[in-house]
């Protein structure tokens, strides 16, 4: 029974009677009955935020909402659940760059990329330190991440400078001797220089360059300039046996490759192998198959996709199967196009013989070590003992040389050196030669042994195994992690590795003290088998060679006082339709307030030399030369050329009468004071007002401008702008209509509204070729007078310019119509002037300022 007891707060008032006890089954069912009630809610939250919003704020990201990952693993369900909802695609996450540079996807992504552009060998190389461009179908470096410009100058200079040339393709032929002479005649001329069988040339002892042209189509129609070399002869056979099997190599820009191999398969008639057809004999089936071979039952084992994949990467090796070969069974001439088959690097300043002599030591012959193909030759051919000596004991002999001038200008010399990673130092060095007393070092070069160029990399089969039998890079770091025991010394199985047979080609550089620095550009050219590119590569790097891409060619090449493509030829013409559309579209993507009014600077042509209008200026009435019909040349006679010269420096008053009038002539100019020049500047002809300007301007040390253009009005400028202000209100118009169609669409619809794309690309595109032609028109039709476009008469355009380093000026390659060049001559030898000089016009300045010129003989 309960007892009364007072509450605890007695100022309520009344009492309370409490019970003794409870009864269990009802508070457990009331319990029960709360923690479903609490389950159902943990279960299914009413909540209207996301999951990644629930979190902690500390522990909330941005990124939750596109990587689940990055949630907790027990909300990454319902966040997924949730953003499928949403509509939103689930991003999937880029593999790792470890994963991606693993191996066989490093592999199999090296296959992608070369599918569009060839990469040479020492591509992955370039391709982490060079800023890589297309060019000709290959993926070639242009010029280096780091600021080498002046550095790569002194290189060519004083040092090394190292560059990769293996995308010049090699054409190889092989006929008499009488054939080629027939052949190459319809191609060449021999008023351009010695012709491609001089009697210097095809003993095989120098390498030798060549102008060649269509089929009888001299002096048009350039193809470009080829370098060559003959094998050399045996001994039993003579120069004057004219039915003799000669091999000769041609060396080709990859531009003119295609139209270079379409002239020699027209001119010496040979036909493809691969598409003659043979006929099939049906030959009665013996008994118990006697006449079947023992494999023609069996087919081929397939290669795994791995080995495949290999086969594919190795370009080099795999180039060897796809040799394009002709001939023509008649004149018995064949032709095989070794394209991509060998590499060929260029070395160029006074370093070179250093570099080279510290990275290429000849192998030494050991009787005792395993046989390689060099010990396979030897035990077949004794006398090739002797030529290994020989070569090994002149290139010793070369170590004591400062410089390659000193050697015999484009002499070949084979070798056989060892493998090139066995003579890499640790650390980058830069190879100096020791001066050496001996006054009677160079005695050597007066009696140059006649074996010297004898190599076995004309040999076909010993050319194609050399690249699959040598110790690859992985193979070779295994061996020397098993076999070194002292770091940098050498272990045995290098001794045994194969002789690499290489060819050294010299190349005298500048020939011309009057016209250029005596030496310059002087260097070797290393011709390599396919594999070893690579080694070779990081052995001269690693001597201390300046690596360099396809700017340096262009820099070397006017350092020197030439070009290195010249306009005429296919080379050059694919270069400079390249350079126009570049400069073309950098032109239009700039803002109009950022462009230069060429119009107002009376500029008919900014991007590109107009050689073809230029002739059609120049033409007499009599030649009436259309611009459709002209073809425009480079003057290659050395005789005119000669005759030029002396009429330029006074020494025969009367200018050659034979040169063409379609044809121009390339100078060599220097400013004679301040002034920048850049490409396509334009050559024009001062008057008697300059000259005198001149005399009182140098008088007062004034190098203020000799005359300056004035301004000429826009005449599209007014349309410019209305065209303009017109586009832009058809697309807000455009837009408008857009904007009522939808929300019409809107007011009955439920959805949401999709309406069609604005198709308004045309118009604009057709708007954008508008305004060019009213900023900028080249067409031939507009050209109408290039040579009178300014206030001086134009009579040539520098291709080529920049700052000169030898001449410590700026410096360009220009070409000049023969008309206007005769003016030039009669108006300075008026005016009493000692120097012709002629005046050079910035294309985006409007200052003439006067420059010198000298003319190079070879062109």
């Amino acid at each position: 029974m309960a007892s009364n007891k007072l509450e605890y707060d007695s100022t309520l008032g009344g009492s309370v009677s409490l019970p003794t006890h409870v009864q269990t089954f009802r508070y457990a069912a009331n319990v029960v009955q709360e923690m479903r009630q609490l389950i159902d809610e943990v279960r299914n939250p009413v909540s209207r935020k996301l999951v990644f919003q629930t979190l902690p704020k500390h522990m909330r990201r941005r990124a939750m909402s596109h990587h689940p990952k990055r949630l907790p693993r027990k909300h990454r369900a319902a966040h997924r659940s949730q953003m499928a909802k949403a509509g939103k695609p689930q991003q999937t996450k880029r593999p790792s760059r470890k994963h991606r540079r693993r191996p066989g996807n490093l592999l199999r992504d090296y296959l992608r990329r070369q599918r569009k552009n060839t990469w040479l060998e020492t591509h992955i190389w370039h391709a982490k330190r060079f800023h890589m461009v297309d060019r000709w179908g290959y993926r070639l470096p242009q010029s280096s991440c780091d600021k080498t410009y002046r550095a790569c100058y002194r290189a060519s200079a004083e040092h090394c400078l190292l560059q990769d040339m293996s995308f010049y393709a090699c054409i190889e032929l092989k006929g008499k001797l009488t054939n080629f002479r027939e052949g190459f005649a319809r191609l060449s001329s021999t008023k351009c220089g010695l012709s491609i069988t001089a009697k210097t040339y095809i003993s095989g002892r120098r390498e030798g360059s060549i102008d060649l042209f269509r089929d009888g189509k001299y002096p048009d129609y350039a193809l470009g300039r080829v370098t060559f070399m003959w094998q050399p002869i045996n001994g039993d056979e003579t120069l004057n046996e004219e039915d003799n099997i000669r091999t000769l190599w041609l060396w080709v820009h990859p531009s003119a490759h295609p139209a270079v191999l379409e002239e020699l398969i027209k001119v010496f008639e040979v036909t493809s192998l691969s598409s003659i057809k043979v006929p099939i004999e049906t030959v009665e089936p013996a008994e118990n198959g006697s006449n079947k071979k023992p494999n023609e039952g069996k087919a081929q084992k397939p290669l795994k996709p791995k080995e495949k994949r290999c086969l594919q990467f190795m370009t080099k090796t795999l180039a060897f199967e796809h040799i394009k070969r002709y001939s023509n069974a008649e004149t018995g001439i064949e032709l095989n196009d070794l394209k991509d088959t060998m590499n060929r690097f260029r070395l160029t300043g006074n370093l070179a013989q250093s570099v080279l002599v510290h990275a290429l030591k000849p192998k030494n012959f050991n009787e005792d070590s395993p046989t390689t193909w060099l010990h396979k030759l030897i035990k077949q051919n004794p006398a090739f003992k002797r030529v290994h000596d020989s070569q090994t004991e002149f290139w010793r002999n070369c170590s004591e040389l400062g410089s390659p001038g000193e050697v015999i200008s484009n002499m070949i010399l084979a070798l056989n050196v060892e493998d090139p990673r066995l003579n890499r130092p640790q650390k980058r060095t830069k190879a100096v030669l020791a001066p050496t007393l001996n006054e009677n070092s160079h005695e050597f070069l007066f009696d140059i042994p006649e074996n010297l160029q004898q190599s076995i990399l004309w040999d076909t089969e010993v050319r194609d195994s050399l690249c699959k039998s040598m110790v690859i890079a992985s193979a070779y770091s295994k061996l020397r992690a098993k076999h070194a025991a002292v770091p940098g010394a050498r272990c045995q199985f290098e001794e045994e590795m194969q002789a690499v047979p290489i060819m050294l080609i010299q190349r005298p550089g500048s020939q011309n003290p009057q016209y250029k620095r005596l030496g310059y550009g002087c260097g070797w050219d290393v011709i390599a088998p396919a594999g070893y590119g690579m080694p070779i590569w990081m052995s001269l790097i690693m001597w201390g060679a300046k690596p360099g891409g396809l700017r340096e060619f262009e820099t070397i090449a006017r350092e020197t006082g030439t070009e290195e493509h010249l306009p005429d030829t296919v080379v050059g013409r694919v270069l400079a339709n390249t350079r126009h559309q570049e400069l073309r579209t950098k032109y239009f993507r700039k803002p109009p307030n950022r462009r230069q009014n060429y119009k107002k600077l009376a500029i008919v042509s900014p991007f590109r030399a107009p050689f073809a209008e230029l002739i059609r200026d120049w033409a007499t009435d009599n030649t009436q030369i259309t611009v459709e019909t002209s073809n425009f040349n480079i003057l290659r006679d050395r005789m005119l050329l000669q005759q030029l010269l002396l009429h330029i420096q006074g020494k025969n008053k009367i200018f050659p009468k034979d040169i063409a009038e379609n044809a121009l002539i390339q100078l060599h100019f220097r400013m004679k004071s301040r002034g920048n020049l850049s490409d396509y500047s334009l050559i024009c002809l001062p008057t008697r007002g300059d000259f005198k300007r001149n005399l009182k301007k140098i008088k007062k040390s004034n190098h203020e401008a000799i005359f300056t253009e004035p301004l000429l009005p826009d005449m599209a400028e007014r349309e410019r702008k209305n065209l303009r202000q017109t586009h832009k209100k058809l697309l807000k118009r455009l837009r408008a209509r857009r904007v009522r169609e939808k929300r019409k669409l809107q007011e009955t619809s439920n959805t949401r509204v999709h309406i069609k794309p604005a198709n308004t690309a045309t118009l604009v595109t057709e708007q954008l070729q508008r305004m060019c032609k009213l900023w900028l028109p080249e067409d031939v039709a507009t050209l109408y007078s290039v040579r009178k476009q300014c206030q001086r008469e134009v009579f040539g355009y520098a291709t080529n310019a920049h700052f000169s380093y030898t001449e410590a000026t700026v410096c360009a390659v220009g070409y000049v119509t023969p008309a206007g060049l005769r003016q030039l001559l009669t108006l300075c030898s008026n005016a009493n002037v000692r120097q012709p000089m002629c005046l050079m016009r910035n294309p985006k300045s409007r200052h003439y300022r006067f420059a010198c010129f000298k003319l190079h003989l070879d062109v």
